[in-house]
């Protein structure tokens, strides 16, 4: 599991703000909520380093990766050795209901332009976890009271590990262009709204923010 940084990590070092503390604060997260899960889904997994952590302390667990890139599945594979993988967005992912102790789900869903087919993914996380399974969701987020200080701040750091002001520029122009973030209470609203009980936020940076998530219990007919 310890194999070399792809490609894809290398970027996200670079531009998403603390990434390197987000897989610790990733991993933290669900072992504070939950413990041993026997079954974990990996969602949006790109080339698997949100989650490597997690995967190293949880050798017994059975992981599961979905992606919509082929390509990313079989480096996240080989990355986090991963047991299944699913070659799909989030909304479509086609498991049992119940079947995942933990969904994991790391800057990917910001890419949901319509805040309808988000809902949708996260509905699908919701059916997928098991009653009382624990989500962790990653996103870019806005801080609309604030806003300007926070872009100087990512801006600061991106320009801090090496990346060129054209990039730094670009990654401002794909804001609601390419990803569509939320600010952190809309997407609390949102997350709760797809039937969990509770949704708080574990880690925060300038650009992103994660919240962990518990579904809620239901009382299952026994007719």
């Amino acid at each position: 599991m310890d194999g070399p940084i792809s490609d894809l990590e290398k970027g996200m070092m670079c531009r998403i703000a603390g990434y390197a503390e987000l897989r610790t604060a990733v991993a933290d997260a669900v072992d504070s909520r939950i413990e041993d899960p026997a079954t974990w889904l990996d969602t949006g997994c790109g080339t698997g380093g949100s989650i490597r952590l997690s995967a190293e302390r949880h050798p017994e667990t059975h992981f599961t990766l979905a992606d919509p890139s082929e390509e990313n599945l079989s480096k996240a594979e080989e990355s986090v050795g991963a047991s299944d993988s699913v070659a799909a967005p989030t909304h479509l992912i086609d498991l049992p209901d119940g079947s995942f102790d933990v969904i994991t789900s790391i800057l990917s869903n910001h890419y949901y332009s319509d805040k309808e087919e988000k809902r949708k993914a996260v509905s699908n996380c919701c059916r997928m976890l098991r009653d009382g399974g624990v989500l962790v969701i990653v996103e870019h987020t806005v801080h609309p009271e604030d806003q300007d200080s926070c872009d100087r701040e990512w801006a600061a750091y991106m320009r801090d590990k090496g990346l060129p002001e054209d990039r730094i520029a670009e990654m401002f122009e794909r804001r609601n262009t390419v990803y569509f973030p939320m600010t952190e209470d809309d997407l609390k609203a949102l997350i709760l709204s797809c039937g969990f009980s509770k949704a708080e936020v574990f880690w925060r940076s300038c650009s992103d923010v994660g919240i962990a998530a518990v579904k809620r219990f239901y009382l299952h007919s026994t007719d």
